[in-house]
């Protein structure tokens, strides 16, 4: 149990030390935002919008891509 604590802790560090989940965090928080305001029917800014989807495009744009074997 504890080398499976310490393997998850491991593997949250370097993400954090990647700013992978910073960037993931970012993404989920953004798009979060636009749909909270789409549901209470407050107008969603183009700037934030703009901002959001640039967030999102350069998370998913910056996502590796391993070849299979």
């Amino acid at each position: 149990m504890t080398d499976t604590l310490r393997s998850a802790a491991t593997t949250i560090l370097d993400l954090w030390k990647s700013s992978s989940l910073i960037q993931g965090t970012m993404a989920l928080m953004g798009f979060g935002t636009i749909c909270y305001l789409e549901i209470a029917g407050q107008p969603c800014s183009q700037i934030l919008a703009a901002l959001v989807g640039s967030i999102i495009g350069f998370y998913f744009g910056t996502k590796k891509v391993i070849p299979a074997p």
